[in-house]
């Protein structure tokens, strides 16, 4: 009897075995992975979703007027304002924390709710700084961290950041009565994040034709480049003149865009 031929041919079926087996798990952790995800997501958009977060949400971007820890404080502990202020932005900071471990995409969930966070950060920024220094020193830090992913598909088309009014009321807008809890809803249609440059109205989206038509017939556009620098560099190309601006400089740069050019920014 050769020994070592059955020794070889044991080693050989132990081999396929293992490598069988580590497929196997490989594959079952893919899926395991992929079911939390799935599960997580699901989670966070019926929590986004929810009549009480919308109406918290709402609430903070058009009825939110205190701009300093201690008026806010004054006016709304212990009420619905306060309620507001922690459910939304914990939310919102909880999201940042998934993300900063990778457990969600940010491209694919702040495609959705990215927009609605700058318009709330914008709206309770003032509150946070001071409530830092007061009551809690890393509140919605992991909020704020976000903001960058966030701003990278979501370009205020305005004249100066100062100006910046995400989700505004259209003038003249009424607002219907108070729910239950007493946050008030917006009436009339909510105005896009991107309205045209000192119009008040929204221009939504352009696309690649329509922008080419207008580049062809030579419009006044300035095509902004926002992609985050780690798609710039893993696809260098960008469409001819554009000016390249990474997400967080948007904000400090804005005055450098000629003024009486429609601007069209893009990213990943």
């Amino acid at each position: 009897m050769n020994w070592n031929a059955i020794t070889a041919i044991s080693s050989a079926i132990s081999m396929v075995a293992f490598i069988a087996t580590a497929v196997f798990v490989a594959a079952e952790l893919k899926a395991l992975e992929k079911s939390r995800y799935l599960q997580i997501t699901s989670e966070l958009y019926a929590t986004w979703q929810s009549q009480e977060f919308m109406n918290a949400q709402l609430w903070l971007m058009h009825r939110l007027e205190e701009t300093t820890w201690e008026a806010f404080i004054t006016a709304h502990r212990a009420d619905f304002g306060e309620q507001a202020f922690h459910r939304v932005g914990s939310f919102y900071d909880r999201v940042g924390t998934l993300v900063k471990n990778g457990l969600i995409n940010e491209r694919e969930i702040l495609s959705t709710i990215g927009a609605y966070g700058i318009a709330v950060w914008h709206k309770i920024e003032p509150l946070v700084r001071e409530a830092r220094q007061i009551e809690n020193s890393v509140l919605f830090d992991d909020f704020e961290r976000l903001l960058p992913s966030c701003y990278e598909c979501y370009v205020p088309n305005l004249p100066s950041p100062e100006k910046m009014t995400p989700f505004a009321l259209p003038l003249g807008g009424r607002t219907s009565p108070s729910p239950a809890g007493g946050a008030p809803r917006a009436g009339g249609r909510l105005a896009s994040p991107r309205p045209k440059r000192g119009s008040g109205s929204a221009p939504g989206r352009m696309s690649a034709p329509a922008l080419r038509k207008r580049l062809d017939r030579g419009d006044p556009v300035t095509v902004l480049d926002v992609r985050q620098r780690e798609a710039a560099e893993a696809d260098p190309r960008r469409l001819p003149g554009a000016v390249v601006m990474r997400p967080d400089e948007v904000a400090g740069r804005w005055s450098e865009l000629p003024r009486e050019r429609d601007v069209v920014a893009y990213c990943t």
